[in-house]
């Protein structure tokens, strides 16, 4: 998919793809952090609720290769300070696997109205980070400089019928302060309005790729899709649903692990655009999501991944886990279905993955079917996309459309895939026929930009065939191209 669009900021989106009014209304401002210890609500808003997906998106900080929170509450406030609660139970995401990736979270409903606030309390803030002098990685739980915060929006949002998002920036790079052992998170926020148009193009306006989850029901023409969070969403299908891995949604079974591609609708509902099973129910339980940290064996007999998501496993508040996974000789390496498009027309180099090729840093799904005091069995490894970002320092974007370009990446300092790799550039493979561009500026030599794509090593040195383009580390999500 060939696609245009605004940069995606810092930080962690969470997009509120609601039914609300004037696709003009860009909330862009926010106020300064306050301490939450408690939300009262003397008032509620007493309107007719509408359903409202619910989006969420990251960029990290470079040291950090994992970084979760407990949203306890999420409360809008009307200018009259009456309130509605959108969050019921709290819900428990991971950050870091998002960057530069947007995925629905869950469907609450909201009362119509006009809210000037949003009001967020969280908790239990969990920090993964490659220390650069050890090359070790620290797992902790980090101190919370405070519980909540309150937003108000520059402009009133409307919740009424008309489709457009509001993006809430969680800005892991500003959040997350790490001092010798010592880590603090001041979680810090920025907001935006982006309207979803009648035919989503990218993950800022209502098209989500890469969105993994367990099938938990099946109906007619959908499906209901759990995600690690432990909240569901209905997904339809229709006569354009592509399928890989299963010969269509009649194979599709109940605890089958799926990979799939959403598009928010106009009615606020999502369809999906492509549905893929790496590997069958009756083989797995788990898919256990997450980077490499370190290898065992020329030919790997075994690897520690550090796991951003165990799809198919309970929901925690504590979801991030260092496990080591064990290969054996019937153990498949998969490369993803999403792949075969970025290498039509003659790839750069043939992609290999496998027990000879896989290195650390790389990120990737293990099919298993248990996970026993962090230690998994793997029926099957499949290549996960990826992000990286960094300083643009030599080669061409594509000239035309289709065909390739490629450009030099050079990785900050102390950035963890450079660590673990001893490597401080990437060399990105760009098919312009195949680019989700969702970047506000051009690419230029001496500018920041993040790629999203599938990492390899082409003779000893790091590649990458590219999904997606955004704005470098540190850039504030932006409104959408008019």
């Amino acid at each position: 998919m060939q696609v245009s669009s605004p940069g995606i900021g810092k930080g962690v989106t969470i997009a509120f793809a609601a039914l609300l009014a004037a696709a003009d209304f860009l909330a862009a401002g926010c106020s300064a952090v306050n301490s939450v210890t408690g939300l009262v609500t003397p008032t509620t808003v007493s309107s007719t609720p509408v359903a409202v997906p619910m989006t969420i998106t990251d960029a990290p900080s470079d040291q950090v290769i994992a970084a979760s929170l407990t949203l306890n509450s999420i409360v809008l406030t009307d200018a009259a300070g009456k309130t509605a609660s959108i969050l019921s139970a709290p819900m428990t995401f991971e950050a870091t696997h998002l960057d530069a990736v947007q995925e629905p979270l869950f469907t609450p409903t909201i009362p119509q109205d006009t809210y000037t606030s949003v009001t967020l309390a969280y908790s239990n803030a969990q920090v993964a980070y490659l220390n650069p002098a050890t090359k070790r990685m620290v797992l902790t739980s980090a101190t919370l400089a405070n519980n909540g915060q309150t937003i108000t929006f520059t402009t009133p949002i409307v919740v009424n019928g008309t489709t457009t998002s509001l993006l809430v920036d969680y800005l892991v790079a500003n959040s997350v302060s790490i001092s010798g052992t010592t880590v603090t998170v001041t979680p810090a926020f920025h907001i935006a309005a982006v309207p979803i148009p009648p035919q989503p193009t990218n993950g800022t306006n209502g098209l989500q790729c890469g969105y993994k989850g367990k099938v938990t029901a099946l109906g007619t023409n959908d499906f209901t899709l759990t995600n690690p969070s432990g909240n569901s969403l209905v997904i339809k299908v229709n006569a354009n649903t592509q399928y890989q891995g299963l010969s269509g949604f009649s194979a599709l079974a109940v605890g089958a692990l799926v990979e799939v591609d959403t598009i928010t609708q106009s009615d606020g509902s999502l369809l999906a655009a492509r549905v893929e099973v790496q590997v069958l129910p009756n083989a797995v339980s788990h898919l256990l999501v997450g980077p490499v940290t370190a290898i065992t064996g020329s030919s790997a007999t075994s690897f520690t991944e550090m796991v951003h998501q165990n799809i198919g496993g309970s929901a925690t508040s504590s979801p991030v886990e260092t496990d080591t996974i064990t290969v054996t000789n019937t153990t498949a390496f998969l490369l993803p279905g999403r792949l075969a498009s970025l290498t039509a027309g003659s790839a750069p180099f043939t992609p290999s993955f496998s027990a000879a090729s896989i290195f650390a840093g790389q990120s990737v799904t293990v099919a298993t079917s248990s996970v026993t005091n962090n230690a998994a069995t793997a029926v099957g490894v499949a290549l996960n996309p990826q992000t990286v970002g960094g300083t643009l320092i030599g080669g061409a974007m594509p000239a035309c459309i289709p065909c390739w370009g490629s450009v030099i990446v050079q990785l900050p300092s102390g950035h963890w895939l450079a660590t673990l790799t001893g490597q401080t550039t990437v060399t990105v493979y760009i098919n312009s026929g195949n680019l989700q561009a969702i970047n506000s500026a051009t690419p230029v030599i001496g500018g920041t930009v993040r790629f999203h794509g599938f990492l390899f090593k082409n003779n000893g040195a790091l590649v990458m065939l590219t999904l997606a383009e955004a704005d470098g580390p540190g850039t504030p999500i932006a409104p959408p191209h008019p």
